[in-house]
C-alpha cells in the first residue's frame, strides 16, 4: 500500500534534538530571538483563534484528540482555559509575554517546552499531529505581521524551528518542505467532525472575547485552502450572533487573562 504524502514527508522533516547544546543556539540566535519576540508581539491573539480553528476541522485530529482528552474542549470554559495555558507557554517560548523569558535561552522555559510534550505523549498524541500544529501557529504568525522581509522570515523560521525541536517535536528549516508537509496533512484530513459546530462556536466566542473579529473577512483568510472549503459554508451558523458578540467583548475584558505583554527588546539569558 502507498505510503500517504503527509507521512512521506514527514519522515524528511528533521527530528528533535537528542540533548540540549548551548552551542545548537547558533551565532545569530540573539538576532532570531529579538526577530521571533516582536513578530508574536505584533500578531496578538489571531494566530492562535486560527490554528485552534484549523485543528477543529481536521476532522481525524480533533476525533483522536477528544477520545483521549474528552475535558480539554468539553465546554466553553475549559476551551478558554485550554487556549490561555497554550498561549501563556507560547509567550514564554517566543518571549512575547508580560514578563521577560529569555526564550529557549532559559533553561526554565527549555523545561517547560519538554513538560508539554510530555502531557501530549501520555495520551498518544502522534508526532506528526504535533508537527502540524507548531506549522500551523508559525504559518498564521507570518499572516498576520505580512509583509515580511527575506531576513525577518529567515530569522523566525530558524528560531522556531529550534524551540520545537527543543521541545521534542520534528520540524525543519526547509520552508518549502514544511509548507508541503502541511497542505498535505490539510488535504487528507480536512472534513466535519460530529463536534466541530460545537468547537467553533466556542472558539469564535473566544476570539471575541479577546478582540478577533469573527467575522468572515477575518476569519477565512486564517484557514488552509482545504479547511477553509470545508468551513466556509458553516460559518454563518456557527459565528455568534450580535448579542451575543457585543456580550463576550465585555466579559473578556472583565474577566479573561491576557497572556501577551507590552513590547520589548528580547534579551537571550545567560546561563
Amino acid at each position: 500500500m502507498t505510503e500517504p504524502e503527509h507521512l512521506a514527508l514527514f519522515r524528511r522533516i528533521d527530528r528533535p534534538f537528542a540533548r540540549f547544546d548551548r552551542a545548537l543556539l547558533g551565532p545569530e540566535h540573539a538576532r532570531e530571538l529579538q526577530t521571533t519576540s516582536e513578530l508574536w508581539f505584533r500578531c496578538g491573539y489571531r494566530p492562535g483563534i486560527g490554528a485552534y480553528l484549523n485543528f477543529f476541522l481536521l476532522r481525524d485530529f480533533i476525533e483522536l484528540h477528544d477520545t483521549r482528552f474528552p475535558p480539554r474542549f468539553a465546554s466553553l470554559r475549559s476551551m478558554a482555559r485550554s487556549f490561555y495555558a497554550t498561549d501563556l507557554f507560547i509567550r514564554e517560548v517566543t518571549d512575547s509575554g508580560r514578563q521577560a523569558s529569555g526564550g529557549i535561552s532559559s533553561a526554565r522555559v527549555r523545561g517547560l517546552l519538554q513538560q508539554v510534550q510530555a502531557r501530549h505523549q501520555a495520551v498518544s498524541i502522534p508526532d506528526w499531529m504535533m508537527t502540524w500544529f507548531g506549522q500551523a501557529l508559525f504559518e498564521n504568525v507570518e499572516k498576520q505581521c505580512a509583509p515580511l522581509t527575506d531576513e525577518q522570515r529567515r530569522l523566525h523560521l530558524a528560531y522556531m524551528t529550534k524551540a520545537w525541536r527543543l521541545m521534542g517535536v520534528p520540524f525543519a528549516p526547509d520552508r518549502e518542505l514544511m509548507e508541503r508537509f502541511a497542505r498535505a496533512v490539510e488535504a487528507a484530513h480536512a472534513g466535519i467532525a460530529p463536534q466541530l459546530d460545537q468547537h467553533a462556536r466556542a472558539i469564535l466566542r473566544i476570539g471575541e472575547m479577546i478582540g478577533v473579529s469573527s467575522h468572515a473577512d477575518s476569519i477565512l483568510p486564517m484557514l488552509s485552502p482545504a479547511t477553509r472549503a470545508v468551513y466556509a459554508a458553516r460559518h454563518a451558523s456557527v459565528r455568534p450572533g450580535p448579542l451575543r458578540r457585543q456580550v463576550a467583548r465585555v466579559l473578556g475584558r472583565l474577566l479573561l487573562p491576557k497572556a501577551v505583554g507590552a513590547p520589548r527588546v528580547a534579551v537571550p539569558v545567560a546561563e
